[in-house]
């Protein structure tokens, strides 16, 4: 579940982070390593643009400890989305997942996910044998990416409302492997 993070530019510990100062806008995401004991921020970092980001869920990867974290931004400039399956923010606010080494030293890729709408992750998984990461939440956008081919290729034509969707996306997070809705079809 995210919450907002308000402004904040002095968030601790984020010297030596992968993004060190506040990104601009009302809000930016981070991201916090603490030691097993939680009793020391080890490291932390700032993650997001001068629009609005937000951070939901995380998973570690389980050969790499890389991390990965999912979110939503209405940023335009979100950090190193160059090379992402997605580079850039469609018209409204866009889910995002970002992967950062297991120092939370440098942002490896980010990239958007979404379509002509609001779109929003609620969960993240990684699979332990091939990496390609999994994220669900729910879109309101009618062209979401790379549905085609998936279990349900269109979203409930009512425009008040809104369908689920998972997508797989490559361990690199370069590629959108396939999307699918999931709600009721008209």
């Amino acid at each position: 579940m995210w919450r907002e993070q308000p402004n904040s530019n002095d968030f601790p510990k984020t010297t030596g982070g992968a993004q060190t100062r506040h990104g601009g806008g009302y809000s930016n995401a981070f991201v916090a390593r603490l030691n097993k004991e939680l009793n020391q921020i080890l490291q932390s970092t700032y993650l997001g643009g001068r629009g609005s980001d937000r951070a939901g869920t995380l998973a570690i990867h389980p050969k790499t400890g890389d991390v990965y974290v999912e979110g939503i931004t209405s940023s335009t400039d979100f950090p190193n989305t160059a090379g992402g399956a997605q580079t850039k923010k469609q018209k409204y606010d866009d889910a995002f997942v970002a992967r950062l080494n297991k120092e939370l030293n440098q942002i490896l890729q980010s990239t958007h996910l979404g379509g002509d709408n609001t779109d929003s992750i609620l969960a993240l998984a990684i699979n332990p044998t091939t990496g390609e990461v999994y994220v669900a939440g729910w879109t309101a956008s009618k062209d979401f990416p790379n549905t085609t081919g998936g279990a349900q290729e269109r979203r409930h034509e009512n425009i008040n409302v809104i369908d689920t969707f998972v997508a797989r996306l490559s361990a690199d997070l370069s590629q959108i492997l396939q999307s699918t809705y999931l709600g009721e079809k008209q």
